[in-house]
């Protein structure tokens, strides 16, 4: 808020001066604005805001700067003290809600990966600490597993190079509602698989350990997607036992 004079300076030559700044300004908006909106708005991925991508990313959060928090900007003037003060706790309180959601998908995310991978280990398969991205199938040794690692392009939680030369690509997914539901396995496990197949034909598999609420129709048309295997992470026991009888 300081920097930006209360968002009524807000120019081009911030993000020169703060090339992260965009981070935080996004929770300014209303509704905030996500990375990838923000990237296809801009017309450029980034980390830090470019010099030449300055103005323009100043223009695109100008336009959806919240009215409602900030209701000075409207008016051409500056807060009152209680504005201010409602402002920031308003804004403050949503970024913190959103981090908070963020990190427990990330920490539910990496618990699924170590329960999939103390799986593989029970059933003899050893961990490739290997890294870099998977492009060819030849990479990953018959029989081990990684953990997360890009393959084709895409992200991947745990590639498993089944002992028959096949791959596994393993999906970890937590929803918390059928919507979210949707994105997470028909969107992301679905989308991926399909680029994976493009990529390796047959010799690649998708699976996807889900934990959560997921919608009883999103699973239904999941299973329709060729080449995609579902498991819940409450019985991987069932993906132990697809894993042997592959190998068998």
């Amino acid at each position: 808020m300081e920097q930006t004079s209360d968002l009524r300076d807000l120019e081009g030559g911030l993000f020169l001066y703060d090339p992260l700044i965009w981070r935080a300004l996004r929770y300014f908006c209303a509704p905030p604005v996500s990375e990838e909106d923000l990237w296809t708005l801009v017309g450029q991925k980034f980390t830090a805001v470019p010099a030449a991508l300055s103005d323009e990313t100043a223009d695109v959060i100008r336009e959806v700067l919240d009215p409602v928090r900030f209701p000075w900007l409207p008016e051409g003037r500056g807060p009152s003290v209680t504005e201010r003060e409602s402002a920031v706790m308003a804004t403050t309180a949503l970024w913190a809600l959103e981090l908070l959601r963020t990190r427990r998908r990330g920490a539910a995310s990496k618990e699924q990966e170590g329960q999939v991978a103390l799986t593989l280990n029970q059933i003899g398969y050893s961990l490739d600490s290997t890294r870099g991205d998977i492009n060819v199938l030849d990479v990953l040794k018959r029989g081990s597993y990684s953990r997360e690692r890009k393959v084709a392009g895409a992200k991947c939680d745990v590639p498993i190079r089944l002992k028959d030369g096949r791959l596994l690509a393993v999906e970890c997914k937590v929803s918390n509602g059928p919507k979210n539901s949707w994105k997470r396995l028909i969107r992301e496990c679905g989308g991926k698989s399909e680029t994976w197949r493009a990529q390796f034909g047959t010799q690649v598999v998708t699976v996807a350990v889900l934990a959560g609420s997921f919608d009883l129709s999103c699973l239904v048309n999941a299973q329709k997607i060729d080449g995609l295997w579902i498991f819940w992470q409450h019985d991987l026991g069932a993906l132990a036992e697809f894993v042997q009888s592959i190998d068998s």
